[in-house]
C-alpha cells in the first residue's frame, strides 16, 4: 500500500523490515486456528457493508446477513481476545474492549488539525481504533505501526470486513521510524513512551518522522508535580513489567523541547477511572481495579501514584 510514496522514504529498507516482521509473526503457531477460521470466512459474500465510526466503530450489514454469519463472527472475535481498544460492533457482534478508547478520543479530537489529504501515523496503533475514527476527515494515508501479532490480527479482521485503501497497518515499532524521515504531517503516539528505555531518543524519532510544521499528539502516564522530574520504575508500575519512566508533565515537555519540538501544549490531564479501563467479557484478565491498592485507590498496588494520563500537542518548527 505504501508504493505510491516509495520515493518519499526508505522504501527498500521498509520492504526488508516488513518481510522480516511478517515472517516472524506468521511463524507463531498460536494463530494457526485463527488463520484457518479466516480462510473459511466468506468475505466475498459480504456485500453492502457500511462503516460508522462514531464512539463505536461499527461495520454492519443487513439483519439477514448478520444473522447468517453471527456464529462465525463470534468465533473469530472470541479467538482474538483480549480486545484492549474499542468499542466495535462487527456484523452485530458487540466488542466491549478493556479501554473505552472513545473517551480518550473525545479528549483530544478537537485539538487535531484538519486531516484532509494528510499523511498520518498512528504509532502503537493497537487494532486501529483511532485510525478508523479519523477516516471521516478523508486523510490521504493512515499508517498504523504496532509489532503485536494480536493487534495485527484484530486489525486484519477489521480491514477484511471493510477494506479501505487509505488505512494501512505494518508490524513495525517506533524504532523503525527512521525509515520515514520528514514523511508525516501528523503523528499520534498514545501509550507508548513509558514502554521505551530511552524516552528522549523516542521523542527525537517522533520529531524526525514529521514534516516541517508537523504535529505530534503524545499521550503518556504522568505523575503529579510541577518540577521536571520522572519516576524511574524499579520493577513494576501498576503490575506492568515494561514501564521505564513516568514523568511529570513539565518533564515530558522538557523531553519534547530538547528533541526539537516547539509550541508544546498540554491538552488534557486526568486520572484513569474504572469507567475508562475495566475488565470485560472480551478482555477478561486483570485491569485497573486489580492494579490499585485496595485500601487506597490513589496509589498503585506498588505504592506509586495511581495511573494518570496526559495528552500533549507538539509542533515541529518550519
Amino acid at each position: 500500500m505504501l508504493a505510491p510514496w516509495a520515493e518519499q522514504f526508505d522504501y527498500h529498507t521498509f520492504q526488508k523490515l516488513r518481510e522480516q516482521q511478517f515472517t516472524s509473526l506468521l511463524k507463531i503457531n498460536h494463530w494457526d486456528k485463527h488463520n484457518a477460521l479466516i480462510e473459511s470466512f466468506p468475505f466475498d459474500e459480504l456485500t453492502g457493508l457500511t462503516l460508522t465510526n462514531n464512539s463505536v466503530v461499527s461495520i454492519r450489514g443487513s439483519k439477514q446477513l448478520e444473522d447468517q454469519y453471527r456464529d462465525q463472527t463470534c468465533e473469530i472475535v472470541q479467538g482474538l481476545l483480549p480486545w484492549r481498544k474499542g468499542p466495535f460492533n462487527l456484523l452485530g457482534v458487540e466488542i466491549d474492549a478493556e479501554w473505552r478508547s472513545d473517551l480518550k478520543w473525545d479528549r483530544f479530537v478537537d485539538a487535531l488539525p484538519p486531516l484532509t489529504n494528510k499523511l498520518i501515523a498512528d504509532i502503537g496503533c493497537n487494532n486501529g481504533y483511532y485510525m478508523y475514527r479519523m477516516l471521516d476527515q478523508n486523510p490521504q494515508l493512515l499508517l498504523g505501526l504496532d509489532p503485536s501479532s494480536r493487534c495485527y490480527y484484530q486489525f486484519d479482521f477489521l480491514s477484511r470486513l471493510f477494506p479501505d485503501p487509505r488505512v494501512c497497518y505494518e508490524p513495525l515499532g517506533v524504532e523503525h521510524l527512521e525509515i520515514f524521515p520528514e514523511f508525516f504531517h501528523v503523528a499520534l503516539c498514545l501509550g507508548v513512551i513509558y514502554h521505551r528505555r530511552d524516552p528522549y531518543t523516542t521523542c527525537r524519532m517522533l520529531y524526525d518522522c514529521l514534516k516541517k510544521k508537523g504535529e505530534l499528539f503524545l499521550e503518556t502516564l504522568v505523575i503529579p508535580g510541577e518540577e521536571p522530574h520522572a519516576l524511574c520504575v524499579p520493577d513494576r508500575y501498576a503490575k506492568m513489567r515494561n514501564v521505564w519512566y513516568v514523568p511529570t508533565v513539565s518533564c515530558l515537555k522538557v523531553w519534547l523541547h530538547k528533541a526539537g519540538f516547539r509550541e508544546i501544549d498540554e491538552i488534557t490531564t486526568s486520572v484513569v477511572t474504572m469507567e475508562e479501563q475495566r475488565k470485560t467479557p472480551l478482555a477478561p484478565y486483570e485491569s485497573l481495579e486489580d492494579f490499585l491498592d485496595p485500601k487506597d485507590q490513589t496509589k498503585t498496588i506498588e505504592g506509586f501514584p495511581a495511573p494518570c494520563r496526559t495528552i500533549v500537542r507538539a509542533r515541529k518548527a518550519s
